[in-house]
């Protein structure tokens, strides 16, 4: 089938310099990142009263949760650097970030300790009133913890001392014990600044240190998986003990059960009986990554790890034989998304799916509720086989497709792996790996999955050109689909199971029958497509090239009806927007680029610091979510056109500099949500109409055209029933008089106090006065809307008067326009007639006149009846008009009401 036929687009007079200088995006504002748990930085536990806080690093910022149920408390703020060491103590959490040591309380940074130029600042540790750390330049840095001005610090030979950790023993006042990676340690007086002892090299490198239960006993890790058990003061060791992998970290039990824990760098905790000096228990895969710290939470029977794999979780010793349990965790994934889709109607969860092996479901709306699918009992299979967790996971997902629609029923998830020829089916409802694995039925790996509207079918593309569609709830085949000759790459259906579309590396486009499997169209696709999506509401199919080309096809004429043409690398990923409107693509150039369908138009586009790999548009329109190739989060962006006017301008997609500065590229979204408005640089979004080319839609596209106002639906609606309004929000019961009031007589103004025997004769006699329905004999200054119609009248512009009701809400309006006068000969009434009359013929503003027009009927329609014979050359000039452009309106949703029936029931 022939393609389009190329468009010349209509490009404005403007410089290129103007068109490439566009920093940030028009449409979407960063708005949080999601996913981010912890990161290859110890984390601190800090104790106020019985309660615990964990604070951990993630990337450029820290959280802080809370231990009893790991929820996530305050998140910190973005720094320019990464995250290097923790530690908090009270209110204040001390971050050492690019050479600096950051203080910050709850979430907020507040000041800086004094900076000592030595490179990055590690291992915080507390003592004290002093804080010390092991900086880049081998030298321990000493702080007043009080005042933040520096107290010391002591410098180390790297060839012959290179610092690996510090530990303050306990009871030893202004005494540290520094270990080194040449295997010895050194006693020091920080007072002083003096080296009191040192001891003989462990054979290997000391790697941590931790204080024991008992007074001048230290454990001491070993490089080489060695921990011992060292007197400080007798210089002898007590205990030694070894495990497999580099000591990461140690801990004892406060809660009078003699055990202590170890973590390697494989992700591994051992437990060790203290009285028996023996192995307890391996907690062999505890994370899939290093663990730079675990720590015992007083007094209490739990563990609390974290890992550079994304994750905490807390372990309990509840059982008799000392074995602990997982109790809970907060994870994400530790290897970057691959896949990422909005998942429900709702937009409140995104599936997402990586190459750490796991399928992942992420609450946008709250952080606890985010939740891997299990796999099964890994943990016990993989102790049982010696072997890690990771390893027995299925593999990488490369494709996944979902349907809550029968959720609540059957699974409702179907996922393609890499390398395999089986696919399988998921349940959100139970979060877990489904009932049914589905084997392809020609043995040929699976390279693509879709599942139908109703959710009663899911569809498997496979590599050698066949497609299956099976039944989610009983797991059989119902359907082979026949026709391709190589790897089917997409595959979606339509909303009412008429049809399914496919995509393959032979280039074409097929159109399916859905209930017989028959071929129906084959269109030419010019390239090799290589994604595939649908917008079933519009019909529209949208599938990008090898050619870095989208391409737009609509189902119903069988033609490619646009082509997008502008990324400088291959497309990785794209969306339509919730009302199909839009199509947003990334590529491996990192740009973001958003497509307008109505015009042909690219509307937006913005470079971020890392190529995005996937897309997702939330069903509701407000966030796009994207991830990003070497991020483990994902980020979402806030659609400006949901809160705000947004003025979309044609962007030349061959104007855009391909160079990369820094100052041209976004940020990504951070954990800490909207920036403040100090961090928003406002001026750089504002782009000058006339050097940018910016298109300022006018009042009316052509005169010929009935335009609606711009006015929000709610501001007539509100006035055309603001009688009914005020009548619900009036008070059920009207305040009541005592029923015996204490008796008084009123009295006259004056000096000396006489009593007004008349009083009770003057209120009967306002009682008996008739009583003015429209308050127009109260009025005796001319309202702002009578003066808007006596200068309209005289300079012949009716637009001022509308232009006036547009600036006031629905009550003032309906006061203006019940305050109008009635005296000197109608003038009043008669110049809102014109008015109207004149602004109906412009084919303006057409749903706020007939509102006002209301209002004016039924507050002056006894006026207008006894003063007919005076204003009837007025009416009827209004009533022409008014049916004249009703008839307009009337037939416009006429015909396209019959269009859409047409639609609906041709097939």
């Amino acid at each position: 089938m022939a393609g389009l036929h190329e468009k010349k687009a209509r490009i404005e007079d403007t410089p290129v310099k103007a068109q490439s200088k566009q920093v940030g995006s028009r449409l979407y504002d960063p708005y949080r990142a999601i996913g981010y748990i912890t990161s290859n930085t110890a984390h601190s536990i800090q104790y106020r009263g019985q309660s615990a806080f964990i604070t951990t690093g993630i990337g450029r910022s820290f959280h802080v949760y809370d231990a009893e149920k790991i929820n996530l408390l305050f998140v910190g703020p973005h720094f320019t650097s990464d995250v290097v060491s923790v530690l908090s103590i009270g209110d204040e959490t001390f971050v050492s970030t690019g050479g600096r040591v950051v203080v910050c309380r709850r979430g907020k940074q507040v000041g800086e300790l004094e900076a000592v130029n030595r490179g990055e600042i590690n291992h915080l540790m507390q003592f004290g009133d002093h804080l010390i750390a092991i900086s880049e330049d081998n030298a321990v840095v000493i702080w007043n913890k009080t005042t933040r001005e520096l107290f010391t610090e002591l410098e180390f030979i790297t060839e012959s001392f290179q610092v690996t950790s510090v530990v303050h023993p306990s009871t030893y006042v202004n005494k540290v014990v520094i270990g080194s990676a040449q295997g010895t340690m050194q006693v020091w007086n920080i007072q002083t600044r003096k080296c009191l002892y040192e001891f003989k090299a462990f054979g290997s490198g000391v790697s941590c240190m931790a204080q024991s239960p008992v007074i001048d006993v230290l454990a001491i890790g070993l490089l080489d998986g060695r921990v011992l058990l060292h007197n400080v003061k007798q210089d002898r060791s007590v205990m030694q003990l070894s495990q497999e992998g580099r000591v990461t970290s140690v801990s004892f039990r406060t809660d009078d059960v003699p055990m202590m824990a170890t973590a390697n760098s494989e992700g591994d905790v051992a437990l060790w009986d203290l009285n028996n000096k023996r192995l307890l228990h391996v907690m062999q895969g505890a994370h899939d990554s290093n663990i730079p710290a675990i720590d015992f939470i007083n007094s209490q029977p739990l563990l609390v790890t974290s890992s550079s794999d994304n994750s905490i979780k807390e372990w309990i010793f509840d059982g008799q034989d000392n074995v602990p349990r997982l109790l809970r965790q907060r994870s994400g994934h530790f290897s970057a998304p691959q896949m990422i889709r909005y998942h429900g109607e709702k937009g409140f969860d995104i599936m997402s799916c990586g190459r750490d092996r796991t399928l992942r479901l992420f609450s946008v709306i709250k952080d606890s509720q985010s939740t891997e699918m299990s796999q099964g009992s890994l943990a016990r299979e993989a102790r049982m086989r010696n072997v890690k967790v990771n390893q027995l996971r299925l593999p990488p997902i490369t494709q996944f497709a979902s349907n809550q629609t029968m959720a609540r029923n059957w699974d409702d998830v179907v996922t393609c792996h890499q390398g395999e020829s089986c696919a399988y089916t998921w349940s959100t409802e139970r979060k877990a790996l489904g009932k049914y694995s589905l084997q392809s039925p020609d043995d040929s790996m699976i390279k693509a999955v879709a599942i139908s509207a109703c959710g009663n079918y899911g569809f498997l593309g496979m590599a050698s050109g066949s497609i299956e569609m099976v039944n989610m709830q009983s797991g059989y085949s119902r359907r082979l689909f026949t026709g391709h000759t190589k790897m089917v790459t997409g595959i979606q259906t339509d909303s009412c199971n008429h049809q399914v579309y496919s995509t393959s590396l032979d280039g074409t486009l097929r159109i399916w029958d859905f209930a017989t499997g028959v071929q129906l169209y084959c269109i030419d696709v010019q390239s090799t497509p290589s994604i595939l999506a649908i917008h079933r509401e519009s019909s529209l199919l949208v599938c990008a090239c090898d050619d870095a080309i989208v391409r737009v096809i609509d189902v119903e004429s069988q033609r490619i009806v646009r082509k997008f043409a502008g990324h400088r690398n291959r497309i990785t990923d794209l969306t339509f927007s919730n009302d199909g409107r839009w199509i947003v693509t990334g590529s491996l150039d990192s740009t973001i680029r958003t497509w307008d369908l109505p015009t042909g138009h690219m509307v937006d586009w913005f470079r971020v610091e890392s190529v995005p790999v996937s897309l997702s548009f939330s069903p509701t329109g407000d966030f796009l979510a994207t991830a990003h190739m070497d991020s483990v989060g994902i980020y979402l962006w806030a659609n400006r056109a949901q809160f705000t006017e947004i003025t979309l301008r044609q962007i030349d997609p061959q104007t855009i500099d391909d160079r990369v500065a820094d100052d041209s590229l976004v940020a990504l979204p951070t954990s800490a949500g909207l920036a403040t408005e100090e961090d928003q640089d406002v001026e750089s979004m504002e782009i000058d109409a006339k050097g940018a080319g910016v298109y300022v839609a006018p009042e009316q596209l052509t005169e010929n055209m009935v335009t609606l106002s711009s006015q929000p639906k709610s501001k007539w609606q509100t006035l055309l029933n603001l009688s009914t309004i005020k009548k619900r929000n009036a008070p059920e019961r009207a305040p009541k008089a005592p029923e015996q009031a204490p008796f008084f007589l009123p009295t006259t103004e004056g000096l000396t106090p006489h009593f007004d025997l008349d009083a009770d004769q003057k209120l009967d006699t306002d009682q008996n006065k008739p009583v003015d329905r429209t308050k127009i004999s109260t009025v005796s200054a001319l309202s702002g809307l009578a003066r808007a119609l006596y200068r309209s009248q005289e300079t012949m512009n009716s637009a001022l008067v509308f232009e006036y009701l547009k600036e006031l809400n629905p009550s003032a309006v309906d006061i203006e326009i019940r305050t109008l006068p009635v005296t000197d000969d109608l003038r009043a009434v008669k110049a809102f007639i014109r008015a109207t009359t004149v602004q109906l013929a412009s084919k303006r503003d057409f749903e706020l006149v007939q509102a006002y027009l209301q209002v004016f009927l039924n507050v002056f329609a006894d006026i207008i009846k006894e003063n007919s014979a005076e204003l009837e050359d007025l009416l009827n000039a209004l009533g022409k008009e008014c049916r004249k452009q009703w008839n307009t309106v009337d037939g416009l949703i006429r015909y396209s009401a019959c269009m859409v029936d047409f639609m609906r029931t041709s097939r």
